[in-house]
């Protein structure tokens, strides 16, 4: 974890459009456990662990409970990921949670919201509790087990 973002608040997202949602409010995740899943549609490990991991989760916790959201950062191959390529991907993978579109920054590479955050790559996973304090940013994939023990720890914390 970036050592900056220990128990920072959740910072704003920014995003040029979102799909499967009409746009998450801070209102609509308080008092909820977030996951966010930054991912790239053409990254290996993306399309093979972190998608499907983050649509498992998604079918199995309530959303009154754990709100999952995809982040999608192209840092790459620009001209091919386009908003209208992703609505495709997020069909054909089953992605029913909300995904943002992480906002371009013009001339540069590196989008709006993985600057702000400062993440290496994808996939890229962010953990905020219920006080919307961030508490996990992990590069990489993550294995199941830990994850599902980081949410659940997360899940049960009190006031």
């Amino acid at each position: 974890m970036t050592d900056a973002l220990d128990n920072a608040p959740l910072l704003e997202l920014e995003v040029s459009e979102w799909l499967n949602h009409e746009g998450l409010t801070p209102e609509d995740l308080r008092d909820k456990v977030v996951l966010i899943e930054v991912f790239q549609m053409l990254c290996p490990g993306c399309v093979n662990h972190s998608i499907p991991q983050a649509v498992k989760i998604h079918r199995k916790v309530d959303d009154s409970q754990l709100q999952v959201i995809g982040l999608h950062s192209v840092f790459e191959h620009h001209e091919v990921m386009t908003p209208q390529a992703l609505k495709v991907f997020l069909d054909e993978f089953g992605v029913k949670f909300p995904v943002a579109v992480d906002k371009p920054r013009d001339g540069q590479r590196i989008p709006s919201t993985m600057k702000k955050y400062r993440l290496e790559g994808t996939p890229s996973t962010i953990l905020v509790d219920r006080k919307g304090r961030i508490r996990q940013v992990q590069f990489g994939q993550m294995d199941d087990f830990v994850l599902g023990l980081l949410i659940g720890s997360l899940l049960s914390e009190q006031d």
